[in-house]
């Protein structure tokens, strides 16, 4: 069975918004699972977020393919009604309210689990079960000493990635969801991905240091912040970078050979001659040079890319026809192989399959009435 076709047959409830959530979602159902977004009347937070295409997000559009969007109002009676049966026909519910919000809105998991007794229900937060503050991706990673490692001595400084989204939120979810269908019960499974306990496992080679008793790492002083000169961005004589990480010996000493300066073999933790030398050393080359160079010679090394350029690089973009944004790039799954035929569902207007999944759970012949009293949505 080809990856594309790996979830057919599983339906995913996605009652996520902004990142983590519908990320997960859109892997899930890059592998063929069919991902229902759930969403209120206004829909997704992401849909209003700039830069538009038109009138759609593209931080939306990006985040949202392989969907159909359901939209319905949740708070009252019958959108309620509508949406458990909506869950009988369903595999995994995946929510990322604040805890407590979904046993308000009655689709908490010991709902839910009366109404299908083996759903996988998998609950997204920032910080724990218990704790009901609000959160974005800049507090999960300032919550868990990634931010406090992160910058020049002077001060902590935003990343400018969402870690905690994606390496805290997303990936987990999508690994959860995996292990629970493939160890599928007879009975509700709950999960529960708490994002900033996900983060730990990111300051494992900074946390080192402070589990050895040798103190807490510190901003520029830590291997990873480019405290050895071994591991650090150079400037290229053409005024751009290149990240330069010959750790091991075996690396460096290919650099050494290589620039014809066999004196520097021994000194690769020689931080004053290193910090002479090297700087000089790169300015000689631009980047391109230096890149073609590091692969010539067996040294890990790198450009420095802008955004633009990485993705530029071949099969990181696939175009898809959209009907309101037209002709828009989006991101490749690097999962998936582009190279044979595979159908991709352009990110659902508000409330586009709405009419489509009512008559799936037989209430076609209402969806008039349930538009006309503000339940249900579709797009004007």
């Amino acid at each position: 069975m080809p990856l594309r076709q790996s979830l057919s047959g599983i339906r995913i409830l996605d009652l996520t918004s902004n990142l983590p959530g519908p990320l997960a979602s859109q892997i899930l159902g890059d592998f063929g699972a069919d991902v229902i977004k759930v969403e209120s009347p206004n829909g997704d937070n992401v849909r209003h977020f700039p830069p538009f295409i038109e009138s759609e997000s593209v931080i939306y559009l990006l985040l949202n393919r392989n969907k159909r969007s359901f939209a319905i109002d949740l708070k009252t009676k019958n959108g309620l009604t509508l949406f458990y049966e909506l869950v009988k026909t369903s595999d995994v519910v995946l929510e990322g309210f604040r805890p407590g919000t979904t046993k308000r809105m009655k689709i908490d998991f010991n709902t839910l689990k009366n109404l299908k007794h083996d759903i996988i229900y998998c609950s997204l937060i920032g910080y724990d079960l218990e704790d009901k503050r609000s959160g974005h991706d800049l507090n999960y990673v300032g919550s868990t000493g990634i931010l406090n490692i992160t910058g020049p001595k002077e001060n902590p400084t935003p990343i400018g990635v969402p870690i905690a989204d994606i390496g805290g939120g997303s990936l987990p979810t999508v690994i959860s969801i995996l292990a629970a269908l493939l160890n599928r019960q007879k009975q509700a499974q709950f999960l529960c991905v708490k994002m900033t306990e996900q983060l730990i496992p990111w300051v494992s080679v900074a946390a080192a240091t402070y589990l050895a008793d040798l103190g807490e790492p510190q901003r520029e002083e830590h291997v990873l912040s480019g405290y050895n000169p071994f591991y650090r961005l150079y400037k290229t004589k053409d005024n751009r970078y290149v990240s330069f990480a010959p750790i091991e010996a075996k690396f460096w000493h290919n650099f050494c050979n290589a620039i014809d300066r066999k004196d520097l073999t021994g000194k690769q933790f020689d931080f004053d001659t290193c910090e002479s030398d090297l700087p000089r050393i790169f300015v000689q080359k631009t980047q391109l040079e230096w890149t073609n160079w590091f692969s010539k010679n067996d040294v890990p090394g790198a450009p420095v890319l802008t955004v633009g350029e990485a993705l530029n690089v071949k099969s990181r973009l696939l175009d898809i026809y959209h009907s309101v944004a037209g002709k828009v790039s989006l991101f490749a799954s690097p999962f998936l192989d582009y190279d044979n035929e595979v159908e991709i569902r352009p990110p659902p207007l508000l409330g586009e399959h709405t009419k489509e999944i009512l008559k799936e759970l037989g209430f076609s012949s209402e969806f008039d009435q349930l538009k006309k009293r503000g339940i249900v949505f579709t797009p004007e």
